[in-house]
């Protein structure tokens, strides 16, 4: 369970993995095996937790029931979403009318429709968490998407979604602004793929776990350089991880280290996907990354907003 200071805005990371996580389903390579054998060495599919602990940020009609509380916000709800709630137990709290349950967080931003980052949705549902009336902001397409999904019927029947088209703003109070910043990835539904910037009171932060390749997004050079810290999508490191399959859309490791490194004092990298070098502890890759004075993400640490 993490714990975080009074009287601040606090991003913390949930999870560094590309979306199945670590270990990764049917697989028997060292990495998913030494996981599974020892469920420690195990990581969460990428997500980034908000949390809000200044009192003055708690206003509504249910103002003085939840005075003193954080507001809790996450950004994507992956396969591993119990276990990334449960990191954040102690800020949010027990459910005030649920015996031995958390209260739900306060909202939930969905960056796409793939499986690493609405994967977690279902365990909202009845048969699990039982969330009412959860605000799920997310593209106008995607929102439409998910309630149109016929096995999720019931689920979404208890979510309360914000349709937030690219560009949009969503102000969480006091300082707290959330934009969603439009961004190329693979898109099998029409749906979009936004990252979020979070602007705090003190400082800012990009979230950009997927894209296709910095080629393809004219405003990286200007949206990495306008805030303090981004967590952009590193998902390989090397085109060998994929043992002669079609290259994959995402932008390999070593062209983001040469092409920011004027920006390394900001940029960190998530979502790993399971073959990638850089989770290895001394490697060449994990060298190479620290040499060039960026970082790799890693469950709990966090960044004052």
């Amino acid at each position: 369970m993490l714990t975080f200071p009074q009287n601040s805005v606090t991003a913390v990371i949930l999870g560094n993995m590309q979306d199945a996580g670590l270990p990764h389903a049917g697989c028997t390579c060292a990495r998913c095996t030494a996981a599974f054998d020892d469920p420690s060495r195990g990581q969460y599919a990428a997500c980034l937790g908000i949390v809000d602990k200044r009192n003055a940020a708690l206003r509504g009609e249910d103002a003085e029931e939840h005075r003193g509380k954080a507001k809790v916000y996450l950004i994507d709800a992956t396969p591993d979403i119990k276990f990334q709630l449960n990191l954040l137990a102690g800020v949010l709290g027990p459910h005030s009318q649920r015996e031995n349950r958390l209260r739900q967080p306060d909202g939930i931003f969905l960056t796409h429709a793939h499986m690493g980052h609405i994967g977690g949705l279902p365990q909202l549902s009845k048969e699990a968490m039982f969330v009412n009336d959860l605000p799920v902001y997310a593209t106008p397409a995607l929102c439409d998407l998910l309630r149109g999904t016929a096995l999720w019927s019931p689920l979404v029947a208890e979510l309360d979604f914000r349709p937030m088209p690219g560009g949009a703003t969503v102000d969480l109070g006091d300082g707290l602004v959330v934009t969603a910043v439009p961004v190329p990835h693979r898109d099998e539904w029409g749906v979009g793929t936004v990252a979020f910037r979070i602007q705090g009171p003190q400082k800012s932060l990009l979230y950009l776990p997927d894209i296709d390749a910095w080629d393809q997004w004219p405003e990286a050079e200007a949206m990495l350089s306008n805030v303090d810290v981004a967590l952009v999508d590193a998902s390989f490191y090397s085109p060998d991880e994929l043992g002669g399959r079609a290259p994959v859309a995402h932008p390999l490791v070593t062209d983001t280290l040469k092409r920011f490194a004027h920006l390394a004092d900001r940029l960190v990298l998530t979502h790993l996907n399971h073959t990638n070098s850089v989770l290895d502890v001394g490697s060449a890759a994990e060298t190479a990354v620290h040499q060039a004075e960026f970082r790799i993400a890693q469950t709990g640490d966090s960044y004052t907003l």
